[in-house]
């Protein structure tokens, strides 16, 4: 007969099971809550913990653990299809960690089968663990951060998710890759059904879906930017919100799909927001971005939250039928892909004095053209710098035919420099050139050449380490040496050949300077 694990006092109706220190569930373990346990310290559960329907577990530790096998049961037969109880998360130390014992892909694993966060600085998933909650997420105060991992509300039908709004949500991450928000089997008997989600802590950008198909778990996230393709290609800067939505259903269902997709205002772009009285939802079909005309979506006031918003937020809504197993939507304007300010089509930078480096750059189209951009870095900085401004030669800002340019640099930097060119239109549209790499001048002689297998290496113009090496014409080292800044060596003794000298720079391994050295008979 299995144990069960008592504690304490559990047949009562106020908070009088405490835990002071870590608690342990083991495998064969089992507890039962009928009333309201404080869980004071971490919990990890190998075994069984129920919750009656008015039970609360209020849990103000930092981590809790479910292992994969773990059961959190209601009082249903099967243990996993009643009410159960409510496990709090609250804490004012910081944000506490949920290893859900879940995992999204099998569906199989731990659940828990009522979830409350009421800690302002959030819960977040634990590495290779999903999250489960059979019924209802409530979201009291704090976020959500998946973490990259997983979050599924729900089981035969999409569970609940009450107390969201643009200050408590489901965090999915900024990059194009992380966690998702699944809700089990829509269907039309559901209505819309909500993923309050968003970018970051103070970036919420919701989704709804309505579908009128036979029931089928769907999921959602979202991440910042606009791109090309996606999750590929350049940066959209223009006519878009700045945000792209990745939804998929379980199934290939193909019924009729409403989706809503909510953002805030403080995202759009400045040309969707002149213009946003024509934006609209896009989809990504083949691989590029749809675009559509004369629609506005049922652009609204957003209203996907269950409190006061603090800030504006715009919703749009269309349907579709059935939208596949993953799908990425952004919100576009009739204008979207309207040309960038320039079409860069050679841009090089070169050293042409120990102090002067120059830049030069054309363009074969301007369009509503202002300015452009010099930015510069160098190896000792990690960010780009605005170091000067160059007008546009196009009338008015436009123009069709090739336009040359130049910009000459003061730098006598001893390391590398990186520069870039930022074309700049008059409404802030914008767009970079590629990186350019520049080198120190460095001056460098050999002498005498040819010689007698005696001979001298000079370097000016630098002050950085540099590593010497002499190869054969096997490619095979014959001498390796290092000299630092400004100063010379002395290489003797080389027999009689064909060899190849090689200056590199120490930190950044790159090639300096290279010529070729013959050594003669007496």
């Amino acid at each position: 007969m299995k144990r069960y694990l008592l504690i304490l006092c559990l047949l009562v109706l106020s908070i009088n099971t405490i835990a002071q220190n870590a608690a342990y569930i083991p495998p064969d373990g089992k507890v039962w809550s009928f009333g309201n346990v404080a869980f004071f310290g971490d919990v990890t559960n190998d075994g069984m913990l129920g919750s009656s329907p008015a039970s609360v577990l209020y849990f103000l530790g930092k981590q809790w653990t479910n292992s994969y096998t773990a059961l959190l049961s209601d009082e249903s037969p099967s243990g996993l299809k009643g009410t159960g109880g409510t496990f709090r998360f609250m804490s004012k130390s910081g944000q506490q960690i949920i290893a859900g014992g879940y995992n999204v892909a099998a569906k199989t694993g731990a659940s828990f089968p009522n979830l409350e966060v009421n800690n302002a600085n959030g819960v977040v998933l634990a590495d290779l663990h999903d999250l489960q909650i059979r019924n209802t997420l409530q979201l009291t105060n704090g976020h959500i951060f998946l973490n990259g991992w997983n979050l599924m509300v729900g089981t035969d039908n999409p569970g609940s998710i009450t107390g969201y709004s643009d200050q408590r949500f489901i965090v999915t991450g900024t990059e194009t890759a992380g966690g998702f928000l699944y809700r089990a089997k829509l269907s039309s008997s559901a209505g819309q059904v909500v993923f309050p989600v968003g970018t970051s802590a103070t970036n919420y950008a919701p989704a709804g879906v309505r579908y009128e198909g036979s029931p089928e778990d769907f999921k959602a996230r979202v991440f910042d930017s606009v791109f090309l393709h996606a999750i590929t290609g350049r940066t959209l800067y223009d006519s878009v919100v700045y945000k792209t939505w990745n939804l998929g259903q379980e199934g290939n269902g193909t019924g009729l799909t409403s989706v809503t997709l909510q953002h805030m205002d403080a995202d759009e772009a400045p040309e969707y927001n002149i213009n946003r009285t024509s934006s609209y939802i896009s989809r990504l079909i083949d691989n590029e971005w749809e675009m559509r005309k004369a629609v506005n979506d049922n652009m609204a006031v957003g209203t996907l939250t269950t409190q006061p918003m603090l800030q504006q937020a715009t919703m749009h809504s269309r349907g579709i039928a059935g939208i596949g197993n993953n799908i990425y939507f952004a919100k576009l304007t009739s204008l979207a892909y309207s040309y960038l300010p320039a079409d860069i089509i050679h841009f090089n930078a070169y050293r042409v004095s120990y102090s002067l480096v120059d830049l030069v750059w054309t363009t074969s189209r301007e369009t509503n053209n202002a300015v452009f951009e010099i930015e510069r870095m160098l190896d000792n900085e990690t960010a780009f710098k605005k170091i000067a401004t160059v007008p546009t030669k196009a009338p008015g800002g436009y123009s069709t035919t090739r336009l040359d340019y130049y910009y000459q640099d003061t730098n006598d930097y001893d390391g590398w420099s990186y520069y870039r060119i930022k074309a700049v239109s008059a409404t802030g549209k914008y767009v970079y050139t590629d990186v350019r790499e520049v080198g120190p001048l460095i001056q460098a002689t050999v002498f005498p050449n040819p010689n007698y297998g005696d001979f001298k290496v000079t370097v000016r113009g630098i002050k950085t380490p540099l590593i010497v090496q002499v190869f054969d014409t096997w490619g095979q080292q014959v001498r390796r040496m290092e000299m630092v800044g400004q100063s010379e060596v002395y290489i003797r003794d080389m027999p009689t050949g064909t060899y190849f000298l090689t200056l590199t720079h120490k930190e950044s391994k790159k090639q300096a300077f290279v010529c070729k050295v013959i050594v003669i008979d007496h």
